[in-house]
């Protein structure tokens, strides 16, 4: 008797033994992340696949060979945030998963391209730190085709133009940048107005009361008759803290006040006239020399010395100045003349932006 009850105890523990071996079997399968190419600062969804017989005891560990991980997110869960780096590279991220004592590990590579870039293919464009819309009603149009993915905007608001912006917060971007942003408008265009980007830049954080470069605008008019009537405006602003003044660059400027990047400043060219529907590529640069460039549809169309010119004199003038910093990109489309009117409707098919000296056309 006393031997048959040993024998069944041991059995039963190699059954116990036997059931905690399945039970501490885990595998990570696959490391999953959302995209291809990543921006400086971009928040990159990651998660992990794991096969076991009992996945809702695991832990895991995440590490990077650059880059962090959102703050919020606990380490111990299967998915996290990845925030990319402000430098172009290849980085890992790998997860390990642990179950009493057992672990697994699986990595994958992200690849951080450029300073930034959308061509709009995400649905979580408005989250987060994304694109933000002011007056306009926004209608995202996803495709696996980048080509074909747009966002579309519609004014919705007499007097005021429809605006889609993003701040430029997640890194420094200082000169040398370009930028090239694809857009046009659908159905319906409101005439004679132009379409307007921006860019704008920061307040110097010393020397508060210096003058500084606050916003480089370009307006073209795309339905107007360019034989006949300005299609273009395209200026720089700079503003004197102290004496409360804002300067926009004119044909007759002379330093101090901001010099033309070309003259006419307001002018005529049928590069800008565009039909519903069709696509212009806008592009604007300033090298590590502070030239500024401009580029339409990839051609160039002038260069200027403008805002090289009024740095120079600032540098000279006044001790510790400043290289300008951006702060916000932003693109708007004409508001409705009045509440009875079709509001105009715009699309973008990306911006991306550089900042290694790269030229984008």
């Amino acid at each position: 008797m006393r031997k048959l009850y040993h024998t069944g105890i041991f059995m039963i523990l190699c059954i116990v033994a036997v059931s905690c071996k399945k039970d501490d079997k885990v595998e990570i399968v696959t490391l999953s992340k959302a995209g291809e190419e990543f921006y400086f600062g971009e928040k990159v969804k990651v998660w992990a696949g794991t096969q076991g017989s009992d996945n809702t005891k695991l832990s895991y560990k995440w590490e990077a060979t650059g880059g962090t991980f959102d703050g919020w997110r606990t380490q111990n869960l299967f998915e996290n945030l990845w925030i990319a780096p402000a430098a172009v590279g290849d980085y890992t991220v790998t997860a390990t998963a642990d179950l009493n004592g057992k672990t697994t590990s699986r990595s994958t590579n992200l690849k951080v391209t450029r300073y930034f870039f959308d061509e709009f293919q995400s649905k979580f464009a408005f989250d987060g730190n994304g694109w933000s819309i002011a007056d306009a009603t926004a209608n995202q149009i996803l495709d696996n085709d980048p080509l074909k993915s747009i966002m579309e905007l519609t004014a919705i608001t007499a007097s005021k133009t429809a605006i889609l912006r993003r701040d430029l917060n997640l890194a420094d971007l200082k000169i040398p940048f370009s930028i090239r942003t694809k857009l046009g408008w659908k159905t319906f265009f409101r005439a004679g107005q132009p379409v307007i980007i921006s860019l704008f830049f920061k307040q110097p954080s010393t020397h508060t009361d210096y003058p500084f470069l606050r916003e480089i605008r370009w307006e073209y008019y795309p339905t107007v008759d360019p034989a006949t009537t300005d299609s273009y405006q395209i200026r720089y602003e700079t503003f004197v803290p102290a004496a409360n003044k804002s300067v926009f660059s004119t044909n007759t400027a002379v330093l101090p006040n901001p010099l033309p990047l070309i003259n006419p400043v307001k002018g005529k060219s049928p590069i800008f006239k565009s039909l519903a529907g069709v696509e212009k590529s806008i592009a604007f640069a300033i090298d590590a020399n502070n030239v500024f460039t401009t580029y339409v549809d990839g051609v160039q169309w002038f260069s200027s010395n403008g805002i090289k010119d009024w740095l120079a004199y600032c540098k000279t003038t006044y001790p510790g100045f400043e290289a300008p910093l951006a702060s916000r990109f932003q693109i708007a489309y004409p508001g409705k003349a009045n509440a009875n009117e079709t509001g105009t409707v715009g699309f973008v098919n990306s911006v991306f932006i550089s900042n290694d000296g790269t030229i984008l056309k």
